[in-house]
This record gives C-alpha cells, structure tokens and sequence, in this order.
C-alpha cells in the first residue's frame, strides 16, 4: 500500500498539440503554475508504492474519449481457446475495481469505464493467468493509453496490440512468450524488446523510432535466432539503421526473414 501520509501529488504537462510531454511527470504538494499541468489520480491499491509502480500488476495511464458527455477509456483481452479461465483485477480508480473471470473460447471481451473528464487516469490491470491471454489489444479499445509500466506482469500473452496509441516509450523486456508486436501510427520513441525471444511477427511502422531503437530491435531478433519472421520499421520518422544495424538486417534475411527499413 502507498503511504498515506504522503501528500505529494503526481502532475504531468500537455504541449501545444494536447499530447503528454516525455519525462513531465512530477510530484509536489500544488500544482505548478508555469505550463500546462494536469494531476494523476493517485493510486491507494494493491502493491503500488507510487502512482506508477505496482509489482503484479501493468500500470497504465489512460485518456478517456469522449462521447455522449462520457469519457470512456478501455482494452480488449483476448482468451485462448482452451484451458483455465482467465482471471483478475482491474483497478479502474481508488474507488472503483472490478474483478474478472473469463471462459477461455477464444473470443475478445472488451472492459471500458467513464472517467468522467479526459485527464489522465492510472488504472492497475492485475491479471492471476496471463499465459491465459491470447491477445493484449490497447489499439481497440475507447480512448487512449499515454504510457504502462510493468508490463513483464503480463509474461504468459502471445500478441500484443498498440497502435495508435500516444506512447513515447515502451518496456516489453522479457515477455518471452510473445510472438506477435504490433505498435503503429504513433510518437514511439523507444522500445525495449531485450528477453522476448519468440518474436517473429513485429510491426513498428510510422513512429519516430531513434536510431538506437531500430538497431536494438534488428540486432536482438538476430540473436534470438529463429527463422522466417517478418519485421516491419518503415514509415514514418523511424531512423535509418546504422552500420550494426543493416548487418543484423542482412543476417535475418539469410534466416528467411521479410526486413522493411527505411533507407
């Protein structure tokens, strides 16, 4: 549990375009006066320690969408076909969980909740199973996701879907069973795919990946080693791999791997 005699209140900046700026997030007593800053919910559950930290569960930040005067904000799980029903928690805010128990026949169930305004929003999704998760979908949901933590909580899924999602950075390290990453149309800066060895289907297209990212994803489906994969980082601003980064380009086509870079 956070220490409740902690005031300190997490605020974040918007820029001129109402996205999120990268490493905004502060924490102080009153919300500052110079710049566009909007208070995060605190969150008083689970394990957390913080607003963003919470060691069996993914931290999100969601925006609601508006619609009909309501912002709903929300994520789709997809069950395998077979098995043990899916289960868990989802802390929508410090006031309002609810729990889940899903027959594993292989169809979407959707979750969504009105926030009620379109500031950001800390949801803690706490799921007992994940190798019981087919599919994580961001991308399909209403509203949007700015930013998780902790997603090696969900280590166990196959797929993981994102796209569109105004996500700066994200940390998939060591989802090793996951085999299929989508995450296009965004501001995706930085990725982190260290230990997520069974990658062989990633589409990054029309982000602004860095230089260092396009050759940390080239390099590392190299070293995983498997064969006949297909990876996609065009579009966009995504850099131009360097040097490193076309020689691992080449040894995944040597694998039979479809490579599309910008050149």
């Amino acid at each position: 549990m956070a220490n409740s005699d902690n005031k300190l209140k997490a605020y974040v900046r918007y820029d001129g375009q109402k996205k999120i700026v990268p490493g905004s997030l502060i924490l102080r007593q009153d919300k500052p006066t110079v710049g566009n800053f909007v208070e995060i919910m605190p969150v008083n559950l689970c394990c957390g320690v913080t607003p963003t930290v919470c060691d069996s569960c993914v931290t999100l930040q969601g925006v609601g969408e508006l619609g009909e005067e309501t912002y709903y904000y929300g994520f789709t799980l997809e069950t395998r076909s077979s098995g043990a029903n899916l289960t868990g928690t989802i802390h929508w805010t410090p006031s309002f969980s609810e729990s889940f128990s899903l027959d594993a026949d292989g169809d979407d169930y959707d979750f969504q909740y009105d926030f009620g305004d379109a500031i950001p929003h800390t949801v803690l999704l706490c799921v007992d199973n994940p190798s019981q998760i087919q599919d994580f979908e961001l991308g399909f949901g209403p509203g949007e996701t700015v930013s998780l933590n902790n997603a090696i909580a969900l280590n166990g899924i196959d797929e993981w879907d994102s796209d569109n999602m105004n996500i700066y950075s994200l940390d998939l390290t060591g989802l090793s069973s996951m085999d299929e990453l989508y995450h296009c149309c965004s501001v995706l800066t930085h990725i982190n795919i260290t230990g997520c060895t069974n990658l062989d289907n990633v589409e990054l297209t029309d982000n602004d990946l860095t230089e260092a990212s396009v050759d940390h994803i080239l390099i590392s489906l190299d070293n995983y080693g498997l064969n006949n994969g297909d990876v996609y980082l065009s579009g966009g601003t995504n850099a131009i791999p360097s040097a490193a980064g076309l020689a691992a380009k080449t040894s995944l086509e040597g694998k039979g791997w479809y490579v599309d870079v910008n050149i």
